[in-house]
């Protein structure tokens, strides 16, 4: 984005280094923690009031994964700052003993403060369903902001999957890939089931896991269990996801549930076909390369399914680009809203049509 005429800080609850935050400070960007802790409510939103007397900002853009995030909205309301954006990316809440209490807690501050917000953004009907409420909605609409990427950069290239391909020595398998944070929502667990059905089918099977998370400690003991654990990679994290994505052979999505699953959509962007759960939303799908198969179905049909695509490398970069994805769309749409410029009508949404979900 162009930041000639933007002034742009980020502001969160804690703060802490990644891939990200060195381009964005060379980019002009300035960070602001407010008590160090998501727990800390009171001292959250006390920070929060004296950050926008100190900085007297012109628009909040709001990044929201739970109901409770939106009383920072109704907070810049009463502050005074003009352009209000909720902007929502998740469709539930993680596994844990206090998720009855926490989705109860969602569902009484979305609906007492969603009216706070002046603009409502979503990267899914699903995901602004979760965050806004189907009442809320049928109200106001709301702005379907696709999740954006540099297309070109993920392109397939040939050579170099030779070369990463020789490096990690994996020239003769057929790799099931998988790029996605190691925890609950991501589901790899249940991929290890499918790797062990999918070497039935090809003993030269690999699965790679490109990440961290919490998860990993168990993954790696139930790959041991399995005694699969020398087929599976535990790469870690990357910079460069696309030269990972060129490695591979077929993309596996198991996801429990997605506001998007940007992931899925920089694989196909990188060529390759991809097997995900049905619970991603129907704004991903880009016809024929993305297939949905239920997780009711059993690791034994994903094994079938993700092997089916031994011989299928399409390219299929331009059909993500024509649908919609490619980051400079995103940007003059994001852009436009921040410098008054209207939203195209393409993307105002009041109720999106269902997709049937998969036998």
């Amino acid at each position: 984005m162009d930041l000639t005429d933007l002034e742009v800080d980020i502001v969160a609850t804690s703060l802490g280094e990644s891939i990200f935050t060195r381009p964005l400070q060379d980019c002009g960007v300035s960070f602001y923690e407010l008590s160090g802790s998501q727990r800390n409510t009171l001292a959250n939103y006390q920070r929060f009031r004296k950050l926008l007397r100190e900085r007297r900002y012109d628009i909040i853009h709001l990044n929201a994964f739970h109901g409770m995030s939106l009383a920072y909205v109704k907070i810049a309301q009463e502050n005074g700052v003009s352009t209000r954006i909720a902007h929502s990316h998740n469709t539930a809440l993680r596994k844990s003993t206090a998720r009855p209490l926490k989705l109860a807690v969602h569902s009484w501050a979305r609906n007492r403060y969603t009216k706070y917000a002046t603009d409502l953004w979503a990267c899914s009907q699903n995901a602004a369903e979760f965050l806004f409420g189907r009442q809320e909605l049928e109200k106001r609409g709301f702005q379907f902001i696709p999740n954006g990427i540099d297309t070109e950069r993920f392109r397939f290239d040939p050579a170099v999957r030779a070369q990463v391909r020789t490096y990690l020595g994996i020239e003769n398998d057929f790799v099931i890939g998988h790029i996605g944070r190691l925890c609950y929502q991501k589901n790899q667990l249940f991929l290890l089931d499918v790797l062990t059905e999918a070497l039935k089918i090809d003993p030269n099977t690999v699965l790679m896991l490109v990440g961290e998370g919490e998860d990993e400690p168990t993954l790696r003991k139930r790959a041991a269990d399995l005694h699969i654990a020398d087929k599976v990679i535990f790469y870690g994290i990357t910079a460069h996801p696309e030269i990972l994505l060129w490695a591979m052979d077929v993309f596996a999505f198991p996801s429990r549930f997605e506001g998007f699953g940007i992931a899925a959509l920089e694989a196909l962007a990188a060529g390759l076909p991809v097997v995900c759960s049905e619970n991603l939303p129907d704004e991903i799908h880009i016809d024929p390369w993305l297939q949905t198969v239920s997780l009711h179905q059993g690791a034994s049909a994903w094994a079938s399914e993700l092997m089916m695509k031994r011989v299928r490398r399409s390219e299929i970069t331009d059909a993500v680009m024509e649908a919609g994805f490619e980051i400079a769309h995103t940007v003059s749409l994001v852009r436009g809203q921040y410098t008054g410029g209207e939203s195209p009508e393409s993307n105002r949404i009041s109720k999106a049509p269902r997709r049937e979900t998969p036998v």
